[in-house]
């Protein structure tokens, strides 16, 4: 599993992440500014399932699969929100996930 954090995320970024989600809401959310970082994580679909449960437990961030293609079932999530609860939601995740 890998997670990154972009802190003040630029307009560049937020716009290709935009095309990448499937969800209209999510995406008016994007277009609209309303957030200022994204945490990234990528790995395999069971622990990314849990990741999004733990995002969204956590701290108050909007999680969100991003699309592309990869033969090895390996997925990204978009996780949304002010810069102190991405980094709340990176952290269960990685507390919880990285050990195992």
């Amino acid at each position: 599993m890998k997670t990154q954090l972009i802190n003040g995320v630029s307009q560049g970024t937020l716009g290709i992440i935009s095309r990448k989600v499937g969800d209209k809401k999510i995406v008016a959310q994007i277009l609209q500014n309303e957030f200022t970082a994204v945490g990234l994580c990528q790995g395999d679909v069971v622990r990314m399932l849990v990741a999004s449960d733990i995002a969204e437990k956590t701290s108050d961030v909007v999680v969100t699969e991003i699309s592309g293609v990869c033969p090895q079932h390996i997925i990204c999530l978009a996780i949304l929100g002010d810069v102190t609860s991405v980094e709340a939601a990176l952290k269960a995740i990685e507390s919880r996930l990285m050990s195992k």
